[in-house]
């Protein structure tokens, strides 16, 4: 059997995947066929007994590490969930600043006076930085339902809330603290000649600094199809780790072993390095590891195989946390990888069968410059395209499947502007290194100037791209993933059948395309309704036709979450922003076309808007706020504050809160959490947090 780590990696990360997110009512009978059909494959097929045990072995060990994760999980939450605890932690990483406060990802030391080993996460912290040791009460709670595989695909354990006895008590001193230093050092030098946007992609191109990139810059690349160039991933390492320090071999001149082997430790040493400053994600974890493999190889005496330390590289990363194939950076990275190689392997197959035409026709007369000039170009450019093709289709799944937008045009910008990474990332890396010696300093403009040029270039590209028609587009979960396997099935139909790919492609790609318009009109005019944020004030988001209205309950985590969640679904513009707090310590910063601000509202006034298809009655009391909105045939109600009416107003949907809906009565509920104590005294508990509403009337909750 060839490959067996890749068979085990495959049943190992696929159960994963399978328990995590299928309920249990699929997961187990699914489970059971999956085994009668291996054995049976066994059974049948004795070249392929080998691999359907391989993969029945990584499938348990899948199961049981998923099973180990889950009670440790469990541990903690029985022993700190829902108390006020005193925590001694490390920050590692800075997500966002308020006035005097930070959104900080804390790694936790000692617990009540008890060492101890987890990581949280608080949005709300008085101002540190990364790598101060501090010492404060917290109250942990578990992640919300909806933002829960997130928190435990980043290793977090619970959502942290600050309360009292803030104490900065150190500096740590470990190489995580260390390579953020260098992070913001070099990025720092990358961008001291440069304009804002300039520099803001340069240092996220090169450092993975991505503090310094705007929204709309970002919403720019992801409607381009480019927002995998401003993440540091395996392109980004095998050009910094592989080219610079790939060595040249002909058969006059032999490659020597020494200098093979001198090579292969500067690799590694450059990947470790790479890994800490850009704070071990998993894309550039997946790519270090891969290189750390090649370097063993050559000191081994054998090459290693890109499957095969793809695979590794896949059960190194999940071995500490199975909940990281819910990471979506690791699943794109992972996919991409797949569809990479199988594009370098259909450019193998057909170089190789134009170099057999050619050998047959080895009589006629040699073409003339011209004409090798054009088959050059036009073999880079099928090669360039071949390959996005392949790396677009395997990560088209892993987007739609996860509820994110994707591109039309991700192909035709990544034969148009792909080819300028790799002078940006080596003049960057110059900019970087001669940014840090002050002698450097002319030497250092030259190179910023370079690598800003071609950013400009490809900032131009991207905000143009931004404008054409069907830029994002946004499919719904189901339907996604029957085109997927309508699409995976005609691959494997033609790979079987042998059909030649000058047949197969353009009917691979018209079914693709007439899949992708048919879901675009099937999903136009439907309104998607969904909690998002904290699970004690959820903010609420609306979005039909690339256009939003969001009512915003406050905080740095609940801003933020808006904003996810509304370039998941390729929202182009907010129509709306309803700030439902009654006092705000800060501002509302959503940009939208019309705003409305609660607290600025006269007592017992009433407030009307029409946004599309989705009409918005706002009425404020004396201590608090109900909200009516009319969507799709149906009336949803929200409160914030102590809202009372003189009789119950009745909505067919709540919009449910900490805040109790006294004023209203309902049908169905929308919740991130089964705990309120409005909920309990009725005996209530609904989990439903997103709910989508059809124009000529039918909805769906999920």
């Amino acid at each position: 059997m060839r490959r067996p780590l890749c068979v085990l990696c495959a049943g190992l990360l696929g159960a994963q995947i399978a328990a995590i997110f299928l309920p249990q009512t699929v997961f187990w009978p699914f489970a059971a066929f999956f085994v009668c059909l291996s054995l049976a494959a066994g059974v049948a097929c004795r070249p392929a007994r080998g691999g359907a045990i391989v993969l029945l072995a990584g499938a348990v060990v899948g199961l049981a590490l998923l099973a180990r994760t889950q009670n440790e999980l469990e541990k903690l939450n029985q022993r700190y969930a829902g108390r006020l605890v005193q925590l001694s932690a490390c920050v590692e990483q800075i997500d966002a600043y308020g006035d005097g406060r930070v959104s900080a990802l804390l790694r936790v030391e000692q617990a009540e006076g008890e060492a101890v080993e987890f990581r949280c996460q608080c949005n709300d912290l008085p101002a540190c930085s990364v790598g101060d040791l501090i010492r404060a009460e917290f109250w942990l709670e578990v992640p919300a339902r909806a933002d829960r595989l997130d928190y435990y695909a980043d290793g977090l354990a619970f959502s942290a809330e600050y309360e009292s006895g803030f104490v900065v008590a150190g500096q740590d001193d470990s190489f995580r603290t260390r390579a953020y230093r260098w992070q913001q050092a070099l990025s720092g030098a990358v961008r001291r000649f440069l304009d804002e946007d300039t520099g803001g992609v340069l240092a996220a191109m090169v450092v993975g600094d991505r503090g310094h990139l705007s929204s709309e810059l970002n919403a720019s690349y992801r409607a381009a199809g480019l927002s995998h160039v401003l993440v540091v991933s395996g392109m980004h390492a095998t050009i910094l780790c592989g080219g610079l320090f790939a060595g040249r071999a002909s058969a006059t001149r032999p490659r020597k072993l020494w200098r093979s082997r001198l090579r292969s430790v500067a690799s590694a040493g450059m990947a470790i390095l790479l890994v800490g400053i850009t704070g071990f994600t998993p894309s550039v974890l997946r790519a270090g590891i891969s290189i750390w493999i090649g370097a063993l190889g050559v000191w081994l005496f054998a090459p290693a195989d890109a499957l095969t330390s793809l695979a590794i590289a896949g059960l190194w990363i999940t071995l500490p946390n199975s909940y990281a194939v819910c990471d979506v950076g690791f699943e794109l990275s992972f996919a991409a990888v797949l569809g990479t190689l199988a594009g370098a392997e259909v450019v193998r197959r057909s170089r190789a069968a134009r170099m057999k035409r050619q050998a047959l026709r080895k009589n006629r007369p040699q073409p003339s410059t011209l004409r090798q000039w054009r088959g050059r170009i036009a073999g880079v450019v099928w090669e360039s395209a071949c390959i996005s093709v392949c790396a677009s289709a395997a990560t088209f799944p892993v987007l739609v499947l996860r509820g994110m937008s994707t591109s039309l045009y991700a192909l035709v910008s990544s034969v148009a502007v792909l080819w300028m990474v790799q002078p940006i990332l080596l003049l960057g890396i110059g900019a970087a290194i001669t940014g840090l010696l002050p002698f450097l300093r002319p030497l250092q403009m030259v190179f910023s100037f370079g690598a800003g040029l071609l950013v400009w270039l490809l900032n131009g590209w991207a905000r143009w791209v931004e404008t054409w028609p069907g830029a994002q587009i946004y499919f719904e979960t189901g339907y996604a993933a029957f085109l997927c396997l309508v699409l995976i099935g005609l691959c494997l139909l033609a790979y079987h059948w042998r059909v030649r790919l000058r047949l197969a492609l353009p009917v691979i790609l018209l079914v693709a395309s007439v899949g992708i318009l048919t879901g675009n009109a099937l999903e136009r005019d439907i309104i998607k309704v969904t909690l998002v944020g904290s699970s004690t004030a959820p903010s609420v988001v609306l979005t039909q036709n690339g256009q939003a209205v969001v009512l915003y309950r406050g905080g740095t985590s609940g801003q933020t979450a808006v904003e996810n969640r509304l370039a998941r679904d390729g929202v182009e513009q907010i129509a709306l922003v309803v700030d439902l707090r009654l006092s705000p310590e800060t501002p509302c910063t959503l940009e939208a076309e019309q705003s409305l601000t609660v607290a600025d509202m006269a007592d017992y006034n009433t407030e009307k808007y029409r946004c599309g298809g989705i009409g918005v009655e706002v009425f404020r009391t004396h201590a608090g706020c109900g909200v009516r909105l009319m969507a799709g045939g149906r009336s949803l109600v929200a409160v914030s504050g102590d809202f009372e009416l003189a009789r119950p107003v009745h909505g067919d949907v709540l919009l449910a809160s900490a805040s109790a809906p006294d004023a209203f009565t309902w049908d169905e509920v929308l919740t991130l959490r089964e705990d309120c104590s409005w909920m309990t005294e009725a005996g209530e508990a609904w989990l439903d947090q997103t709910l989508s509403l059809r124009p000529g009337g039918g909805w769906r909750l999920s």
